[in-house]
């Protein structure tokens, strides 16, 4: 099985927007937009007191190219809007080098970082028995 949870705060730049005319701040916003509408997930744009956010859950039997477009959209979303942050957990228990692990994909500052939890894993004996 294969458990996605995803959530990205999307900010157009982790510098003072001053720095920014309000064209840029709206290209930005509009690259957002398409990046979203493109990809070919259920993906939705929610605004929560005036912020832009995302979230994802996947929970199917096999790893599917949905699982991996999601992360190539935070990808793509984190290198336009740099100021944006946010997380990605992974655990396909059919993955043969990481079964028995949380993988993580960290955005911030128009990166992303991927590193194994140390807090879930090993899932065996550390979540499950």
């Amino acid at each position: 099985m294969v458990e996605l949870h995803g959530w990205l705060t999307i900010s157009e730049t982790c510098h003072d927007e001053d720095l920014f005319s309000q064209a840029e701040i709206d290209d930005i916003k509009q690259k957002v937009n398409e990046i979203i509408i493109n990809c070919d997930n259920d993906i939705e744009l929610q605004y929560i007191n005036g912020v832009a956010f995302i979230h994802t859950l996947i929970c199917s039997n096999h790893h599917t190219k949905q699982v991996d477009s999601v992360i190539e959209t935070y990808k793509n979303i984190s290198k336009v809007a740099t100021g944006s942050y946010g997380c990605i957990y992974l655990r396909d228990d059919e993955d043969t080098v990481h079964y028995n692990e949380f993988q993580m994909y960290l955005f911030k500052r128009g990166d992303c970082i991927y590193k194994i939890d140390k807090d879930f894993s090993p899932c065996i004996p550390v979540i499950e028995d």
